[in-house]
């Protein structure tokens, strides 16, 4: 349990508080705190919605150890022209909404010249490069726009793939509205075609570590191409089974 003062300067509903407060905390731990109602004013159980003023005083039914402030960005690489950060899961790359932490923020705070030059989602930790200069951030960018980069990723998923090495080609359609894609083994209007290759590191029971790399790049690629093959990210309630 902890007592805490809410210093924000403007009111925000409470699962964003939480977010801007404990950014390290994991995803799965927020949403049971909220749906447990675990944070309470005035003795009051609380929604994720409640509204929280400034200087409203908090009670939370939360372990403290996911209420570290374990913001300060883990710095991989830095010298004149670039800044390599290993991002945590929890954490988007740059602000996507008003007051929520990102790690652009964080970087700033110690190279206030920092640009991030691409993204990585908010549950995906991994190296996330930084520009130091306008040379370099163009230099970056186009090097990530014309693909001369290459991303490799891990993922723990569910089953055991009859490949252990493979290369896949499909369509992918987006639906901005329902936020989430779907894929197709054939053209359909309005889809993009999509590659991804994967290795297996390692198999457990009904488990599989992959490695993956992304030829492609479009709108959850890995998570929904992999569920297409048979093969959900384990955890991924969108396009699998959490």
């Amino acid at each position: 349990m902890r007592q805490m003062t809410a210093q924000i300067d403007k009111p925000m509903a409470l699962q964003n508080y939480l977010r801007r407060a404990f950014p390290a905390m994991p995803p799965v731990i927020l949403r049971k705190a909220l749906e447990n109602k675990d944070v309470r004013r005035d003795g009051k159980r609380l929604t994720a919605e409640e509204i929280i003023l400034p200087g409203d005083v908090l009670t939370l039914y939360i372990d403290d150890k996911y209420l570290e402030d374990d913001t300060r960005p883990e710095i991989v690489f830095v010298d004149k022209n670039i800044i390599i950060v290993n991002k945590k899961p929890g954490i988007t790359t740059v602000e996507e909404r008003e007051g929520i932490p990102c790690l652009q923020d964080a970087v700033q705070k110690m190279y206030p010249e920092a640009r991030a030059c691409h993204r990585l989602d908010y549950n995906t930790g991994g190296i996330v490069v930084f520009s130091r200069t306008n040379a370099a951030r163009e230099q970056l960018e186009a090097a990530f726009r014309d693909r001369t980069v290459r991303k490799f990723y891990r993922c723990l998923v569910w089953g055991q793939p009859k490949q252990g090495a493979g290369r896949f080609k499909a369509y992918l359609k987006k639906d901005s509205k329902a936020a989430r894609v779907t894929i197709y083994d054939h053209n359909v209007p309005g889809s993009l075609p999509i590659e991804t290759a994967y290795a297996m590191l390692d198999s457990c029971l009904e488990y599989s570590l992959l490695e993956v790399e992304l030829i492609t790049g479009r709108t959850h690629q890995i998570r929904a191409h992999l569920a297409h093959l048979g093969y959900p990210i384990c955890g991924d309630d969108r396009y699998g089974d959490r």
